[in-house]
């Protein structure tokens, strides 16, 4: 049972810019590298949550760090591709 949980929940601009991060995300919460933590992934219109929870507070710090950096590279190429 996890100990420790977090929620990240951003607002994007668009529903199709929400979906395009969150198709981004959804490989790694779908195939977890291990089962020290999970991830789930939801849109609902412009937000995107992130649900992570993890067996202790080092993981989720862990878990959390990775899943903002993804976060952060998909905004940054789709920021990109609409430069172009």
């Amino acid at each position: 049972m996890p100990k420790a949980s977090a929620r990240i929940q951003i607002e994007f601009r668009s529903r199709r810019q929400t979906r395009a991060i969150a198709d981004a995300l959804r490989p790694e919460a779908t195939h977890p590298a291990g089962e020290k933590a999970h991830a789930t992934i939801v849109t609902r219109g412009n937000q995107l949550t992130v649900r992570l929870e993890a067996r202790d507070s080092t993981t989720l710090r862990a878990i959390m760090n990775s899943y903002l950096r993804m976060l952060a590279a998909t905004v940054n190429v789709l920021r990109e591709l609409e430069n172009t």
